[in-house]
């Protein structure tokens, strides 16, 4: 299926969003798929949890500076209180991000996929 989004409504229901999926987080002790996701793109993670002891999401970032032959993952936390600003920060505004944003929208709350996003 082909989604057709303009680039302002992206970025809009995306930013509006993340107060929520933040709440879900609280509310479930896990993170959202989609707020997964939206994660891994935004600071090219290799994993993302939540941490509820702390009440914070771990983003597991590759150091690549490293020339080791075993990957050394550094892990940052985003404390919940500050997560929205934080993840409004490392929003991006390419067009390729913009399309994968748009794929994680249209797909959210909905069964069916979206392969494809065309911004109008």
């Amino acid at each position: 299926m082909i989604s057709y989004q303009s680039k302002n409504e992206i970025q809009n229901q995306v930013l509006n969003l993340l107060p929520h999926q933040i709440e879900e987080c609280r509310e479930c002790d896990k993170l959202p798929a989609a707020l997964e996701e939206l994660i891994k793109h935004n600071y090219q993670a290799a994993f993302v949890c939540y941490d509820k002891k702390t009440n914070s999401i771990e983003v597991g970032v590759e150091n690549e500076e490293e020339n080791s032959p075993y990957p050394e993952i550094k892990v940052h936390k985003i404390p919940l209180a500050k997560a929205v600003a934080s993840l409004r920060k490392s929003f991006k505004n390419s067009d390729a991000d913009l399309k994968f944003y748009g794929r994680i929208l249209a797909g959210y709350g909905s069964s069916s996929k979206v392969e494809d996003v065309v911004l109008v």
